[in-house]
């Protein structure tokens, strides 16, 4: 079963993104390693560090806190780096794209995550949108 987590901005543009979260151990290590450059975006939560070794294409990341602040944000980092980020509380990879990513000092909501709406799972997601949450 594959849990996500809506991030949602909180000022404009309003958009939504869906990651695939990534909470144990070797999950997070993993991160995006051994994907192709059309894999779903994932939230390596409980991590404040990352690594590109052995990638095969650019990625962005963000790293978030817990209230949903980006510390940081980078677009198209190449294979082969190492990032940490003190205060990080979930660090959000997606295959890098042209399309808009995070910035800095920008503000998210993380559905689904700690004391918010809960974790889906992605078999309720494929049973469609209907009902009450």
């Amino acid at each position: 079963m594959t849990r996500t987590i809506e991030v949602v901005r909180v000022c404009p543009p309003y958009d939504h993104m869906r990651f695939r979260v990534l909470d144990r151990p070797l999950a997070r290590l993993r991160g995006l390693l051994g994907t192709d450059a059309d894999a779903d975006p994932v939230a390596l939560v409980g991590c404040h560090a990352i690594h590109t070794y052995g990638m095969r294409y650019r990625i962005d990341v963000a790293f978030v806190e817990r209230e949903g602040y980006v510390l940081d944000a980078w677009c198209s980092l190449p294979p082969g780096r190492l990032l940490s980020c003190k205060g990080a509380w979930a660090t959000l990879e997606r295959p890098h794209s042209r399309g808009r990513w995070l910035a800095q000092g920008e503000r998210v909501r993380l559905e689904g995550a700690d004391g918010q709406e809960p974790v889906r799972e992605e078999r309720e997601m494929q049973q469609g949108e209907g009902g009450s949450k």
